[in-house]
């Protein structure tokens, strides 16, 4: 009599949106599905939908704010966020923080300059 084994089925991570920061003080927004593990390991993150962000205004102006809210006030739209890019490999990561629902909106709003 043999006895079945139980596979372990593997899932792959939800993918997240992020703003990105690099070492070249690059900014960009995506999707990964990277674990952060998987990202300090490689100092690199693979993007889905990846836009440079190059010029922004915010509630605060710093890059916590635009991870919260997104670009936002008057002055919003004057905002430089690039097109999205359909995949991209961004190296020389030093900071990932996700977007919330608020500035995932705002920057959908955003016209490519």
């Amino acid at each position: 009599m043999t006895m079945a084994t139980k596979t372990k089925k593997t899932t792959a991570p939800k993918p997240r949106a992020v703003l990105v920061a690099n070492e070249r003080y690059g900014l960009y927004i995506g999707e990964t599905a990277a674990t952060d593990a998987e990202i300090v390991a490689s100092k690199s993150i693979r993007l889905a939908n990846c836009r440079h962000v190059c010029q922004w205004y915010g509630k605060t102006g710093g890059i916590t704010s635009l991870a919260a809210h997104g670009p936002c006030g008057s002055r919003a739209q004057e905002s430089r966020v690039g097109a999205p890019a359909t995949a991209a490999l961004v190296t020389g990561v030093v900071n990932v923080f996700d977007l919330t629902a608020e500035a995932i909106a705002a920057f959908a709003s955003i016209v490519p300059r």
